[in-house]
């Protein structure tokens, strides 16, 4: 029997009810129906959007064509301001613009800087390595036209949690050296950054804790393929990259209840291994996805915030 006693009791709600549903894991539930759930996920357990300066709905280039994005604008805003460019969760397979809303907003209002929140495309309609190359175009779209919004072209940053985490990780390290534009942080919440199966905690917690070893296997098969836990390519797994020198910094976040806590220890340490300043913020008693379940834990609310502030001082002091 799974032991909870350690788990933050709204956390541990969370599960209770996960698993109590008719259908458990997002491959039994159906793809269109996980999509939804997770579109609908915000008002159940996250609280409500805060307030800031201007939001704005776009139209980006993607590698394939016109994408949505949204832009955040803090009330204040300083000139020539940095920003970051976000992308969602979701397992590759599903989220977008209101999933995300929230978070994106509460960074925003924290950091006290533009945000852009990318909605790549998604899986398995478009496999790897499409949500990359959207996120790799959008990140320069952004280059190209920060002028137009009062932003830094060389001071962005690239975040998202969990399957965003995983992109943002990877833009981070194969931009680097681009004459285009390349990021100069990196906020990465609960990301997969390498073959699942690996880790020790994939399995330690790959069951009841709602992120289970079916619903990651779900997620990685439909995003690159039945063997994608056997490719090298760093770009679908940067623990795999053979050499981190030159990435920029990073405020990393796990949970000690999340199948994914080793990615995020693992690629602290080849970061600073490297010389490159890594802050991991580790919290026990929480499980994958918290910062987005504010209305469940103080926790969690006050893990994103801090990790919003650290971000904005963080790039605020980049040249």
């Amino acid at each position: 029997m799974t032991d909870y006693s350690k788990v933050d009791p709204g956390m541990l709600q969370f599960i209770n009810q996960f698993y109590a549903a008719e259908k458990v894991g997002f491959e039994a539930v159906g793809l269109q129906n996980a999509r939804a759930m997770l579109d609908a996920f915000p008002d159940m357990v996250d609280l409500p959007a805060v307030e800031i300066g201007e939001v704005r709905d776009l139209e980006i280039s993607g590698a394939a064509g016109p994408l949505k994005a949204r832009l955040y604008l803090p009330k204040n805003q300083e000139p020539n301001s940095p920003a970051l460019v976000f992308f969602h969760g979701g397992g590759w397979v599903m989220g977008g613009l209101d999933s995300h809303d929230r978070p994106c907003r509460r960074i925003c209002d924290i950091a006290n800087i533009p945000v852009l929140a990318v909605d790549y495309r998604l899986a398995p309609e478009h496999p790897f390595p499409a949500a990359i190359d959207d996120a790799e175009t959008a990140f320069h779209w952004l280059c190209e036209h920060s002028g137009e919004f009062g932003i830094d072209q060389n001071r962005l940053a690239v975040g998202g949690d969990s399957a965003g985490g995983n992109i943002a990780a990877s833009l981070s390290l194969s931009l680097r050296g681009d004459d285009r534009g390349e990021p100069v942080f990196q906020f990465l919440i609960y990301p997969a950054l390498q073959p699942f199966g690996r880790a020790k905690s994939h399995e330690a917690f790959g069951q009841g804790y709602a992120l289970d070893i079916a619903d990651m296997d779900f997620f990685i098969s439909s995003y690159a393929g039945a063997d994608a836990n056997e490719l090298t390519d760093s770009r679908l797994w940067p623990l795999l990259c053979d050499q981190f020198e030159g990435a920029p910094p990073a405020y990393i976040i796990s949970a000690g209840h999340d199948p994914l806590q080793d990615d995020a220890f693992a690629y602290a340490d080849m970061l600073e291994k490297a010389g490159v300043s890594a802050h991991h913020a580790h919290y026990e008693g929480m499980t994958h996805g918290f910062c987005s379940m504010t209305a469940l834990s103080a926790k969690a609310l006050k893990a994103l915030e801090d990790g919003a502030k650290y971000l904005g001082q963080a790039i605020k002091k980049q040249e």
